[in-house]
């Protein structure tokens, strides 16, 4: 049998939490791995120096998950990802098509499932094309850079997919500084801590297990698709039914303090996946219950 073919695959945001998962994952004998960040050092690449010439020469894919902002922080520094984000966006993509048409790495962005499209309309599922309408700063900024992909690839032919993530969960995150709901809620129930519930916890999010992700990725990159995708599980639940479920995979209460919502926060985020599933032959296989099971179990 054949070696499969290696794939060279430069990252970049490559000391933040997602694209260590992916360099994790992808560091194998079919993968090379190149991380690039802001500040270069202990073992990463200066994010600037992609748009160099020649410097994506090697690269089958450029996974770009580089990011300034989180959409509450987005709120804080209103400029900030217009002052940063879009043009490092800009320059990357300059770099990209300045490039030979055959040595033009394949672009991937990471977008945001639940902030582009805002609230789910009449409790349906979101789909790539209904219209969408950001709430907050960081939906508005992530849509903003989707729509100049989207404009490159029709300009200068620019290989793209842009991936509309859910909320990835469950891979290794020290608890000692827990992001995401299901890790905090896991250091809550153990350490006795009350967990603050942003509203009543009626809250709809889409939540995927980290195994789910990667494979969806490892697929996107084999095969390329081209345009807007939802990566999701498909189904959503409730802070309510995340807190109950990590209560009775640990057998503890948790407890529960009620703080204003935020207007900027989506409160029904409801993601139809069909479109990835039938363009990379993929759907997520672990339940919410099992996906927290096994983040408790690795958790120790």
């Amino acid at each position: 049998m054949p070696e499969p073919t290696l794939q060279r695959l430069f990252v970049t945001g490559g000391r933040g939490r997602l694209a260590s998962l992916v360099a994790g994952r992808f560091r194998d004998p079919a993968h090379a791995v190149t991380l690039f960040s802001r500040q270069g050092g202990d073992g990463f690449l200066p994010l600037a120096g992609l748009t160099e010439p020649g410097a994506l020469t090697g690269a089958d894919t450029l996974l770009h998950l580089a990011w300034s902002t989180l959409p509450a922080t987005s709120e804080q520094n209103p400029d900030a990802e217009k002052l940063q984000d879009l043009p490092v966006l800009t320059k990357l993509l300059e770099s990209i098509v300045a490039s030979p048409a055959g040595a033009r790495p394949h672009f991937v962005f990471f977008s945001s499932g639940g902030a582009v499209y805002g609230n789910a309309r009449g409790q349906q599922p979101s789909r790539e094309d209904d219209p969408c309408a950001p709430i907050g700063r960081y939906g508005h900024a992530k849509l903003a850079a989707e729509q100049l992909i989207t404009e490159y690839g029709r300009r200068h032919g620019l290989s793209h997919t842009i991936l509309r993530i859910s909320n990835p969960y469950g891979f290794p995150a020290p608890m000692q500084k827990p992001q995401g709901i299901v890790p905090f809620l896991i250091h809550s129930a153990r350490n006795g801590r009350p967990f603050s519930v942003w509203g009543d916890g009626t809250a709809r999010k889409d939540f995927l297990y980290h195994t789910d992700f990667t494979a969806a990725l490892e697929q996107v990159i084999r095969v390329r698709p081209q345009g807007v995708f939802n990566v999701s599980h498909g189904e959503s639940h409730s802070v309510n039914e995340v807190i109950q479920c990590v209560e009775q995979t640990l057998r503890r209460k948790i407890a529960i303090q009620h703080v204003p919502a935020h207007p900027w926060d989506v409160h029904d985020s409801l993601l139809d996946n069909t479109k990835l599933s039938c363009a990379i032959h993929w759907r997520p296989a672990v339940t919410l219950a099992e996906g927290i099971r096994r983040t408790v179990a690795h958790a120790g």
